[in-house]
């Protein structure tokens, strides 16, 4: 009785799996319409990110002090952390490691604890506006 239910099952599969190959799905096309203010959005969103001036952004500053160990540490922190730009700059009278350029304090707190391992005197902070002229 039960070798019956075997073969039955046996045959059964065997012809689904050669008519698999024949059968057909549906053919048709996929029409996808947006809303023409997406693109406006997009391009004012674009203009927005221009327009942000990258010295407002929250830096972490590693280094402070003389010219050539300026140069030493930036050189180390390009080496490791190749992805993060990194700046020197000059403030009366010693000269500054700045990195990264964030958007949130929550971003430039978890890159600032990576940094620390190698940089443990490294620490978040907004640079002053620049004077216009």
């Amino acid at each position: 009785m039960r070798f019956l239910a075997l073969e039955k099952i046996a045959i059964l599969a065997l012809t689904a799996f050669f008519y698999s190959g024949v059968a057909t799905a549906q053919q048709g096309e996929i029409n996808i319409s947006k809303d023409p203010k997406i693109d406006k959005l997009l391009t004012y969103q674009k203009e927005i990110n221009q327009e942000t001036d990258n010295d407002t952004r929250l830096k972490i500053q590693i280094f402070n002090g003389k010219l050539r160990n300026a140069q030493k540490v930036k050189s180390r922190f390009e080496a490791k952390y190749y992805d993060i730009p990194a700046n020197i700059k000059f403030e009366t009278p010693n000269y500054k490691v700045w990195v990264g350029n964030f958007r949130t304090s929550l971003e430039a707190e978890r890159y600032l604890v990576e940094v620390q391992k190698t940089f443990p005197n490294a620490f978040v902070f907004t640079p002053p506006k620049k004077k216009k002229k």
